[in-house]
């Protein structure tokens, strides 16, 4: 099933988006994590276009969307979609909302501070997890969340990278091109990312400093959380208990481990995830 990419202006910024399926069907939208693009969906979007309006956004900041110096809190960010369901005219439409990383995140924020506004959401390995358990100091996140330096480095340093550092055993030649997509590639010989370091470190602050379980009891609809276990099938303790008092808290909530499965679930099992994502999002 094709894509159709477009840009629509919503509250003072210029978004892309790509939409899949029929808009006549239920409306489905996709939020990618950070440092990324629409396309982390590219491979899931089409199986769930067989039942729903698919839309995904490269978020502000990001890909080609607007990229402004401020805006980067999840309030913010949630307004951003706000303007996004009524520039499409979809604000009086209930809408599902997946989100991946960072955008799992945003995902649960909008769900608990809109209750009535989503009919279902999707967490893909992200949205539960305290990263104060991992940093306990903005001190440490600083360095451990910051991305990479890209200087001076070539379209080919970049394939190299994303072969061996960041795909690795993952690494599809289909997937290369999606991966390419988080970069502005207009000179072949000086690559960087289209997210700015500085705005990178804005979005990780906010991620580091969120706690979900301030979240949990205001969500009215249902909830699924996708975990990958990157190494073998035993999950990291620390998202055991995470996944644990999400569970105590969300009054519907379902639960998927996907073992030796890196965090671009939707990359790395596409067929599995669309498969989990669609029964959840049909059930009654």
């Amino acid at each position: 099933m094709g894509t159709t990419e477009f840009k629509i202006i919503a509250g003072s910024l210029k978004f892309h988006l790509q939409a899949w399926g029929n808009p006549a069907r239920p409306p489905l939208l996709l939020l990618h994590g950070l440092a990324s693009t629409s396309h982390i969906f590219d491979l899931i979007a089409p199986v769930l276009a067989e039942h729903f309006y698919v839309l995904a956004v490269d978020q502000r900041g990001h890909g080609l969307s607007d990229k402004p110096d401020t805006g980067y809190d999840f309030e913010t960010v949630a307004v951003d979609i706000d303007h996004l369901l009524g520039a499409l005219q979809l604000s009086a439409t209930p809408i599902s909302l997946i989100g991946h990383s960072w955008g799992a995140y945003t995902a649960l924020y909008y769900a608990a501070t809109r209750p009535h506004t989503l009919t279902k959401v999707g967490l893909i390995d992200g949205g539960i997890r305290s990263l104060q358990d991992i940093y306990p100091t903005w001190a440490e996140a600083e360095i451990g969340m910051a991305p990479p330096q890209y200087v001076h480095m070539t379209i080919e340093a970049i394939r190299r990278m994303i072969r061996a550092q960041w795909l690795r055993d993952a690494y599809r030649p289909e997937l290369e091109p999606l991966a390419l997509s988080v970069f502005d590639l207009s000179d072949e010989q000086a690559v960087s990312p289209h997210l700015s370091r500085k705005n990178h470190m804005e979005i990780a602050h906010q991620i580091w400093a969120f706690n979900s379980v301030d979240y949990y009891e205001r969500i009215q609809c249902p909830v699924l959380i996708v975990n990958a276990i990157p190494s073998g099938d035993t999950p990291d303790p620390k998202v055991v208990q995470a996944t644990r008092e999400a569970e105590r808290h969300l009054r519907d909530v379902e639960v998927i481990w996907m073992g030796k499965t890196i965090h671009d679930i939707p990359w790395h099992r596409p067929a599995e995830l669309s498969m989990a994502l669609q029964k959840f999002l049909l059930a009654k």
